[in-house]
């Protein structure tokens, strides 16, 4: 880490530390300034006698990154030029996982509210009102709820988003908006993912389970469909994964002294200048709005089936 002014820490890639002139600022200087004291500069690179790269900042940050899910993965190999998906199954992931996370939930949603009519002809509540039924219901129900709400907290997006966009707030490049629009939209497909399965859950509960067994076996049916998007991933992928996240460090890092990319921060420092301001504000602001959705929207779930009587 290092520090800003003397006396407050910077988080690499991060708008933690900065002051707030930094943000949506119109000086390239002092946007050069803010990187190389968040990230360091080109000759903290060093290779050893295996002609390997070493660096204490991008290591740690590695290291803060941990592993990724398929998603974050996708992203990062598509903003890396020198790297790209080697099978066809790899490739058609990449169609098949927001798929299966989102549009069957969906489908499965619109068959049962809409076609089907559900609180019609069935009301809001389950049918059944046998204690025994119930109670394994709410068991299985907050098991399956919090195992949402878990899914739902995605560290790799939000990682990499918030690096993003403290990037664009700072250069206004922009290649820094694809990586912005690029790991939202990872991030915004679990949390989507959640609230789609909670919703089916519910409606599996209500009108498709008429043992204490089916609900047993619901929960685990529905379950599995978050955990895809990290099962897919394996050491290979891990490990492209880090190699383009380290390009990425290395193209924030080097933003103001690359030939390539120097022209694009004078200009893109003068765009934009209150969204990129507020930026961090606003998706921060997001994050935690959508993260209690899905909390409060879960045990306003479970407690409402549980205790909706059978008559509704």
């Amino acid at each position: 880490m290092a520090t800003n002014d003397g006396d407050s820490m910077i988080c690499p890639g991060t708008n933690d530390g900065l002051s707030e002139d930094l943000l949506g600022g119109t000086s390239f200087k002092k946007a050069k300034i803010a990187l190389e004291e968040s990230f360091g500069t080109k000759d903290d690179d060093k290779v050893d006698g295996d002609n390997n790269l070493q660096n204490d900042k991008i290591d740690a940050y590695i290291e803060e990154l941990g592993e990724v899910n398929y998603y974050t993965c996708m992203a990062l190999i598509f903003l890396n030029p020198a790297q790209e998906f080697e099978t066809f199954r790899g490739r058609a992931k990449i169609f098949l996982l927001p798929a299966f996370q989102l549009w069957v939930p969906f489908g499965m949603c619109w068959y049962f509210l809409v076609q089907k009519n559900m609180f019609v002809e069935n009301g809001f509540g389950c049918n059944h009102d046998n204690y025994i039924f119930r109670f394994t219901g709410f068991v299985t129900f907050m098991y399956s709820g919090w195992q949402i709400i878990d899914g739902c907290d995605d560290a790799s997006s939000r990682f990499f988003l918030q690096r993003a966009v403290a990037h664009w707030s700072l250069t206004g490049t922009s290649y820094a908006l694809k990586e912005v629009f690029m790991f939202y939209m990872c991030y915004i497909s679990q949390t989507l993912c959640s609230l789609l399965l909670l919703i089916v859950t519910y409606i599996i509960y209500t009108t498709e389970s008429d043992t204490p067994l089916d609900l047993l076996m619901n929960c685990v049916a529905v379950n599995f469909v978050l955990d895809i998007d990290a099962e897919w991933m394996n050491d290979r992928r891990q490990g492209k994964s880090q190699v383009a996240a380290t390009f990425l460090y290395k193209r924030w890092r080097d933003a103001c002294v690359d030939p390539d990319t120097a022209p694009m921060v004078h200009e893109g420092v003068k765009k934009m200048p209150f969204l990129r301001r507020n930026a961090s504000k606003i998706i921060e602001t997001e994050i935690w709005v959508l993260d209690w959705v899905v909390t409060v929207g879960t045990y306003v779930c479970v407690v409402g089936w549980t205790f909706c009587p059978a008559k509704y």
